[in-house]
């Protein structure tokens, strides 16, 4: 458990907690390590979630499957990254989404009791965790509201352009790794990939992006907020 609590301790989840209390956090909640693999589902559509999970090594999916079975990927999750903790305080703590692993991947999952039962010595710690909680609650809540002010632009590059400003912003940097591949941006602009790359292809004729493999360079960000706008 020492070496999880050191991939952990630094999660905003336990913000202003040390090292000993994430400790009792972890054996009062009964916490469990888990491991996937490749494509493994974690939770499905409809599945009751009592846990929340952080993502310890590797990568998952939050993955939205329509009537026609198109797949639609509503997020992707990395290292240190949370799920499930707002279906944990759901009134119907259904999932809505499947949970799908993306290559060998390991979590904790932390049951949902130790946020909303305070032990006997009403710990400081504990009044930490669950503040800790509301904080990511309410960014949760930020990020789902961009991720719609992109679906909601009128044309694709518009999409783009405001992923692309997204990354920018959070990076700080012109040049940056793309976190996801073409096929699970595709999904997550609600595109077919030709369509996704076509664009993508436009863009750097115009001179507006330079792409490599996974790379994107932002050559002309002026011209790409345009296109945002």
């Amino acid at each position: 458990m020492e070496d999880i609590i050191k991939l952990i301790k630094d999660n905003q989840l336990f913000e202003n907690i040390n090292e000993n209390e994430i400790k009792s956090i972890l054996k009062c909640s009964k916490a469990t390590v888990e491991s996937y693999q490749e494509n493994q589902i974690v939770f499905e559509k409809e599945d009751t979630i009592q846990k929340m999970g952080i993502v310890l090594e590797g990568e998952f999916n939050l993955v939205s499957q329509k009537y026609s079975g198109t797949r639609v990927i509503v997020t992707s999750l990395e290292k240190g990254d949370l799920f499930g903790e707002a279906l944990i305080f759901s009134s119907i703590k259904k999932s809505p989404y499947d949970l799908v692993s993306s290559g060998d991947s390991k979590v904790i999952l932390i049951p949902y009791g130790i946020f909303v039962n305070m032990c006997q010595e009403v710990c400081n710690f504990h009044k930490q965790l669950i503040s800790n909680m509301l904080t990511i609650l309410s960014d949760k809540i930020v990020m789902l509201n961009n991720k719609m002010t992109i679906l909601n632009a009128e044309t694709l590059k518009g999409r783009i352009a405001l992923y692309l400003l997204s990354i920018n912003k959070k990076t700080k940097t012109l040049t940056f790794n793309m976190p996801m591949n073409r096929q699970e941006l595709a999904e997550f602009l609600n595109v077919t990939r030709p369509s996704l790359s076509r664009e993508l292809s436009n863009m750097q004729k115009d001179g507006i992006i330079e792409i490599y493999r996974s790379s994107v360079k932002i050559k002309d960000i002026e011209r790409l907020k345009e296109l945002a706008d």
